[in-house]
């Protein structure tokens, strides 16, 4: 650890990893962004026999691993749809030939028959799954292609698995360990606090002054950081507005091509620009440090979301900021996009030729799905509404238990109380209703929102 890592000693959590994997355990590592996944299975990859695999859901963060293992002098072979061909054929040659100690692909090349057939001949020490939320179907970032992981591991002769991810509720453990067929995981969680991210909210009332707040914020705050927004549509807006404003600022979407993706990120990461608007498209496995703030134009989709791009920021433990302006019209685009999920699978399922009891149980499954979406979307829009102390509430949703009088003493709620700590009632919009509906939101004296009674209910 320390003779190749350069490491004194672990950070909270790591070694509790290191030695279930180490004991040949499967296991799930739930850890905050920053807290040192990577050494988790890089240190017990060069302790045991025979190679490790790294399943990774970005090529960006594959090539970002690969990198600095070789720069360690640690053989890493990366396989990819991005690699030239010579690379491809450079690094199959070395995973044959047993040269590798640490092969990274993506979950979709691990349904590759061929590049299974490769793996198989190899003593495979444990297989690593990155991101391991994206195997859950109640998951914020959910992938079809890690569904096949299992299938995979089965053809690898069931080798121990290391699931790692920054964030997971309790319905996402249980989809990691049914998906994965994990066998009695050691589960270790050290929590996703980070005292040292500073959180607010900001509420405006119009597009407008979002965006005259978004500039005077971002003049004010020193450092680099992301403004993330919900739209390729918003985000072009959004950097228009800072451009004319004078700020250094880079755009970042999944419509852009390859090269000036490649281009922008380059000039984010090495401080050529300051801002970096984007999408969700941007920031799983970016590997920058020093990011000061992370700023939400609009509200996210669901906590996990909110919180898995907020974890960009402050990744060395120096103060930072997590700023989430909060307009309740941003609801309409999410129940927009979830509309548009659903309505395109249950066009899949009539098209399909298949069982109609088996076509029922699959609408059944996605109307499930739809209605955790929307609850998901709830919780989130009553964070920005919430008077109480906003890292408690993300605490709370993430299954943690806490005293009861913690409070994180540094976001806007325990510094500055909420006007509608003042004020008796306030008029809010629910995502629970198809049709908008104005109600009303009780704050008790708490300070926790509630929902006073309306004609027809019980």
């Amino acid at each position: 650890m320390r003779r190749v890592f350069g490491v004194q000693q672990f950070r909270p959590g790591q070694e509790a990893v290191v030695r279930a994997v180490l004991d040949g355990r499967d296991t799930i590592a739930i850890m905050p962004t920053g807290s040192g996944k990577s050494l988790c299975y890089q240190l017990p990859g060069l302790h045991l026999r025979g190679t490790t695999v790294v399943v990774s859901p970005l090529i960006s963060l594959m090539k970002d691993q690969t990198d600095k293992l070789s720069d360690m002098g640690i053989d890493a072979a990366q396989v990819n749809s991005a690699l030239p061909a010579r690379e491809a054929s450079d690094a199959v040659d070395s995973i044959r030939n047993r040269r590798s100690e640490f092969v990274l692909a993506t979950p979709e090349r691990l349904s590759d028959e061929s590049f299974l057939e490769t793996l198989s001949h190899n003593h495979i020490d444990f297989v690593v799954v990155d991101e391991a939320h994206c195997v859950s179907q109640w998951g914020h970032d959910f992938r079809p292609a890690f569904l096949q992981i299992k299938d995979a591991l089965a053809r690898l002769g069931h080798p121990p698995v290391l699931a790692l991810t920054a964030t997971a509720t309790a319905d996402v453990v249980d989809d990691i360990v049914s998906a994965l067929a994990l066998r009695d995981p050691e589960i270790v969680n050290t929590g996703i606090y980070r005292p040292n991210l500073q959180l607010s909210v900001r509420r405006t009332a119009s597009d407008g002054e979002k965006r005259l707040q978004l500039v005077t914020l971002l003049r004010s705050l020193d450092g680099s950081g992301i403004v993330y927004a919900s739209s390729i549509k918003e985000a072009q807006a959004v950097y228009d507005e800072l451009r004319v404003g004078g700020l250094a600022v880079g755009l970042y979407h999944g419509r852009l091509g390859p090269r000036a993706r490649h281009d922008t990120q380059e000039s984010f990461m090495s401080g050529e620009l300051r801002v970096m608007v984007a999408t969700n498209a941007f920031g799983m496995g970016i590997d920058k440090p020093d990011i000061r703030f992370v700023v939400h134009y609009n509200v996210p989709g669901s906590l996990e979301a909110y919180y898995q791009e907020l974890g960009r920021a402050g990744r060395d433990g120096q103060p930072a900021s997590g700023v989430l302006f909060f307009r309740l019209e941003d609801r309409r685009i999410h129940r927009y996009f979830i509309g548009g999920r659903h309505r395109g699978v249950r066009t899949r399922l009539a098209r399909r030729e298949m069982d109609p009891a088996d076509r029922d149980a699959q609408i059944r499954m996605y109307a499930a799905r739809r209605a955790k979406d929307e609850d998901k979307l709830e919780r989130m829009m009553l964070y920005g509404q919430s008077a109480v102390c906003r890292w408690r509430t993300l605490l709370e949703y993430f299954g943690e238990v806490l005293h009861d009088e913690f409070r994180c003493g540094t976001c806007d709620n325990c510094v500055t109380p909420l006007e509608a700590q003042l004020e008796p009632h306030r008029t809010v919009w629910t995502p629970r209703d198809d049709v908008d509906a104005r109600r009303t939101i009780e704050m008790n004296p708490h300070g926790e929102p509630g929902r006073s009674p309306r004609a027809g209910d019980a």
